[in-house]
């Protein structure tokens, strides 16, 4: 997690103070460093696009099947056995996912120069710059990949491991009406909706500044065709033409218009990849649970239905959970504020709070609708009593019981420590010499949570996966719960003023908006992993090892011993290297235990795995995504790490590294390249413009 004291862009392992003086001094590698952190996950993309249409387009569709999520073939498996006609539509998606990883580096690199990120002065559905938080890159690289990029790696491993069927993918990949391959075409649409506006407002004239507000201008009209017909494309490989490419059109404004909503209503509280990010996992989640419920309600075997759906309770909890939260949140802004304030030329949705008492009644009203709304949805779906199944969860089994008791003891001696935090933090902040102290105890407040993460998510992952599967659904309710007392200041429990003192002793610059984020990009960079499930333990814990023990370990080593820094940031390279090899022995040691036999499930032991190799390989690549990234790491680098380590154990590192590599080499030298080549054409043009004036002159001359 980032660190910084004086509320300024400094980071996790750094040793210097201000982020500005920090921007100041590295000014002149920050374009570089940019634009090599955007190649990163452009690279991992395509190499993953393309392994994708090797492995998995080319096969006959009769063996291209996906039942895990829904219970029922993929649109694109039904039908003639014969691959021909979908692989050219694979190659032509394909071919989309490289136009899509290409761009934003590209963009980069032509704005290398700009304090602010390629859309600096453009910003999608009238938003606009003020309502983004302020950042280096407003990481549309990332916003555009990192969705894509994690589907595309699950159905790699999904079809690799041969689950054709839900009981073979038990507590691995849990169902639903979308496929792994609807989803993956989905999260591209997603992507590739923000790349072209990216690439629409380039092409504008003036760099966009006015991209939004006119109808049609300047190369718009091409950009509308380009992304009419990848709509066509990407509908094609999900189901017939018509239906295929409105769901796709669909989702993809859907999720536009959820991004400007979360940006106009939260200013300054997400950069334009992280609200990317975050809306694109919502919409998909509200996606996938509309489609269940109307295939309830289309269901005629009821029983049927419900021994589908029995192994996959803890999945309708989840996006039942997200839907209501999300309604939860929009509620308790319209019971409690009177009027939406102002902030600047942005407008909030966070106001002035009526009355202690009425806000108290409708807050609480609200919470119950929203909690009772889920439980019934739930029950719906699954035609089960979601209240025997939660106590059979958590009481059902002396190992439940026993995580149960053991996360309560952690949180118990967390709450001691924190009463006794102020004497501690004087005794170990003094014997730490040449770091500021208020930085040290600041530095130690936040790892004490990602060490804390550790010691609760790993246990309870390898030997209660339903339990740590459900307990981070109720851990991201908390959290939202109290953020909205915090943020609305609702006079319930504490009060929104406590635990906002409480709160803000753990903030940093990007915690400036509305809602306070850090806390929850840390439940999220753990739980996703979980939530999505895997074929290895150390993808699935890929957001505990790599938050919980592998930033910690760049914090404090860059801290301690850190003196060389890398170009244009204040992250040290020492601390990067603590980074990789703490990474590197935890996932060994996950690895082993899983291999051992302790996995969620015994097909997961059966799974191909990274070899040791391919593990410290994609290490070093996190560990140079943890030191250039200027998006927030506790939601980059789970993501990245998981989706890297299922492609990894797929191609094996002998294809993955060089393939990688090379990848990552030619989008580093391609603006170069094109400036050579732009170079030469206007050269040649040139030359033959004075060609042909040297011949016309000559036709002119009189003869002598």
């Amino acid at each position: 997690m980032i660190i910084n004291i004086k509320n300024s862009s400094t980071n996790s392992n750094s040793v210097s103070g201000s982020g500005t003086d920090s921007d100041s001094k590295h000014k002149k590698g920050r374009g570089m460093r940019l634009y090599y952190e955007a190649c990163i996950p452009a690279a991992l993309f395509i190499v993953t696009a393309v392994y994708h249409h090797a492995s998995i387009a080319r096969r006959p569709t009769a063996q291209h099947t996906d039942k895990t999520r829904g219970g029922s073939e993929s649109t694109a498996a039904a039908g003639n056995p014969s691959w021909t006609g979908a692989t050219t539509t694979e190659i032509l998606t394909c071919i989309l996912c490289v136009l899509m990883a290409v761009v934003p580096p590209l963009f980069l690199r032509m704005e290398r120069r700009n304090s602010g990120g390629i859309m600096a002065a453009v910003t999608p559905l009238h938003t606009t710059g003020a309502m983004y938080r302020r950042s280096a890159d407003d990481g549309i690289a990332w916003g555009a990949l990192l969705v894509p990029l994690v589907a595309t790696a699950a159905e790699l491993a999904h079809v690799a491991r041969g689950a054709g069927t839900p009981a073979a993918a038990s507590n691995t990949y849990p169902p639903g009406v979308l496929g792994w391959a609807e989803v993956r075409v989905l999260s591209i649409a997603m992507g590739l909706r923000l790349t072209l506006t990216a690439l629409d407002a380039r092409m504008m004239p003036g760099n966009g500044k006015h991209a939004g507000t006119a109808v049609c201008g300047g190369m718009r009209m091409p950009v509308l065709a380009l992304w009419v017909g990848s709509v066509f494309v990407l509908g094609s490989s999900v189901g017939a033409p018509v239906w295929g490419s409105g769901a796709v059109f669909g989702v993809a404004e859907m999720q536009q218009s959820a991004l400007a909503y979360v940006v106009r209503a939260l200013p300054r509280s997400f950069t334009l990849g992280e609200a990317s990010v975050i809306t694109q996992g919502v919409v998909l989640a509200t996606v996938d649970l509309a489609g269940k419920i109307v295939s309830r309600a289309t269901a005629v075997d009821t029983a049927a239905h419900r021994r589908l759906w029995e192994p996959h309770v803890e999945t309708l909890f989840l996006e039942a959970g997200v839907v209501g939260l999300v309604l939860l949140a929009r509620l308790l802004v319209v019971a409690v504020a009177t009027k939406a304030g102002t902030n600047g030329s942005s407008t909030h949705m966070l106001g002035k709070r009526r009355g202690e008492g009425v806000a108290a009644v409708r807050a609480v009203a609200a919470a119950c609708f929203c909690g009772a709304l889920s439980l019934a949805t739930v029950a719906y779906v699954s035609c089960a009593n979601p209240v025997s199944w939660i106590a059979a969860t958590v009481f059902g089994s002396a190992t439940s019981v026993a995580v149960c008791g053991y996360w309560l003891a952690l949180l118990g001696c967390c709450g001691l420590v924190l009463y006794r935090a102020t004497d501690i933090e004087g005794k170990i902040s003094s014997q730490v010499a040449g770091v500021p102290q208020s930085k040290f105890v600041l530095h130690l407040k936040r790892k004490s949570y990602h060490v804390l993460a550790v010691l609760m998510f790993v246990p309870g992952y390898l030997v209660a996966y339903r339990l740590q599967h459900f307990a981070f659904t109720v851990a991201l309710a908390a959290f939202v719960a109290a953020e909205a007392v915090r943020a609305l200041d609702i006079p319930l429990w504490c009060g929104g003023r406590a635990i906002d003192r409480f709160v803000r002793r753990f903030t940093d610059y990007r915690d400036a908006g509305p809602v306070v984020t850090s806390h929850f990009y840390l439940l999220l960079g753990c739980a996703v992993p979980v939530w999505l499930g895997g074929s290895s333990a150390v993808a699935c814990l890929a957001g505990v090892l790599a938050l919980g023990l592998a930033d910690t370990a760049a914090s404090l080593v860059g801290m301690w011993v850190g003196r060389v820094r890398w170009p244009g940031t204040a992250k040290t390279i020492e601390g990067t290297a603590g980074f990789v090899v703490c990474l590197a022995v935890a996932a060994a040691l996950v690895d082993a235990l899983a291999s051992s036999g302790y996995s969620p499930s015994d097909s997961e032991r059966g799974a191909a795995r990274a070899a040791a190799g391919s593990i410290a390989f994609l290490c070093a690549v996190l560990g140079v995504v943890e030191a250039l990234t200027e998006q927030n790491d506790n939601l980059v680098l789970p993501l990245c790490m998981y989706a890297a380590v299922h492609v990894c154990a797929q191609m094996r590192l002998v294809a993955f590294g060089p393939a990688f590599l090379a990848v990552a080499a030619a989008l580093a030298v391609m603006p170069r390249l094109l400036c050579v080549a732009a170079a030469t054409a206007a050269a040649a043009g040139a030359s033959a413009s004075h060609a042909e004036v040297r011949h016309r002159r000559a036709k002119q001359m009189p003869l002598v």
